[in-house]
């Protein structure tokens, strides 16, 4: 009851603690009450906002299936080994609209790769926040101050190589991870480990261990596999299996059809479709459906764009775009631009 006479006294501020509220479940901010139901491991590790993502328009909207395809700055957040095949340097910003417009105040992502002969560095940063909300106890009674902020972040260094005429690329990085939960602070370092193999032009196996070195309290430790194959030229499609430390392990796959340069005469489009065997989210409400919603009316499907040319002054610019449904909580979609120069 002292919940609805404050939402009688405060209907914005209450509104927004709920979004707020919703949109730390999907984080898995507070998933280690009914998680536990289905996987005993689920929601036990920190840092979840780790899981968003971010980074990469291309990764989520074929499904996360991405261990296999990842490259150049992209590589970083999916599998470090792909670092290995920029041809030139690299530079990437994304931008996450997330759910319940968190972090919409802020540029979430950059990334910068360096190609040194076979050897290529890189570099990126990932920054979400959530200000401007109510604290409340277990039982639902407001706290002390209403101006609640929490705020995430990582960096990371990575190294890859190329070996065998470019058939097998390796990866490593460093990553810091930085949170702050309303003025509760928590630092870790990880690291992770990438491995590709590029047998022929058509097929990519890839295999990526992620955030090993840190204890199952501080990060969840991710093990991904899958694959890829290139079809006549045109259709690319990828499997990936990955397994969380505090989570049952995931099918992912994904589709991306290229329209090619010689037909469109200025570039590249990309229509991009994937499959991510998350758990049920409910359906999204009809107020906070996107436009776009009937193409990711399930949480499992996810849809992406993109657009490629290479004459943008003797720049090779890139436009991904990915839209992403997390059912009841209401869609997400994420904007990457990468320049090649």
């Amino acid at each position: 009851m002292e919940e609805e006479r404050v939402s009688a006294t405060h209907p914005g501020r209450t509104r927004r603690t709920a979004a707020v509220l919703a949109a730390a479940l999907a984080l898995g901010l507070f998933a280690r009450g009914d998680a536990g139901a289905t996987d005993p491991s689920a929601g036990t590790s920190g840092a979840a906002f780790m899981k968003i993502g971010i980074g990469s328009a291309r990764a989520l909207g074929l499904g996360r299936a991405y261990v296999a395809l990842a490259e150049g700055t992209d590589a970083m957040n999916w599998n470090p080994a792909g670092l290995g095949t920029a041809q030139q340097r690299e530079f990437s910003t994304s931008y996450l609209r997330y759910i319940q417009n968190i972090g919409q105040n802020y540029p979430t992502y950059a990334a910068y790769a360096h190609p040194l002969g076979r050897t290529v560095l890189g570099a990126n940063f990932g920054y979400l926040s959530v200000d401007g909300f109510e604290k409340r106890d277990d039982a639902g009674r407001l706290g002390n101050g209403a101006d609640v902020r929490a705020s995430y972040g990582f960096g990371t260094f990575s190294m890859a190589r190329s070996f065998w005429y470019e058939k097998l690329f390796l990866g490593a990085s460093l990553k810091a991870i930085h949170e702050d939960n309303d003025g509760t602070t928590h630092s870790t370092m990880v690291g992770d480990f990438g491995a590709m193999l590029k047998p022929n032009s058509y097929v990519t196996f890839g295999y990526a261990s992620q955030n090993f070195g840190a204890g199952s309290d501080s990060v969840a430790n991710v093990t991904r596999g899958g694959a890829a194959v290139r079809l006549l030229e045109l259709l690319t499609v990828s499997a990936e299996l990955a397994n969380t430390s505090d989570g049952p392990t995931r099918l992912a796959l994904g589709g991306e059809f290229m329209l090619p340069e010689d037909m469109l005469q200025f570039g590249q489009i990309y229509l991009r479709i994937g499959y991510h065997g998350t758990d049920d989210m409910g359906t999204v409400m009809e107020e906070d459906r996107h436009t776009l919603y009937p193409l990711v009316s399930s949480p499992k499907i996810s849809f992406g764009l993109g657009l490629f040319t290479a004459r943008a002054f003797g720049y090779g610019i890139a436009f991904d775009y990915a839209l992403m449904s997390y059912g009841a909580l209401g869609t997400a979609d994420i904007l990457t631009l990468k320049m090649k120069f």
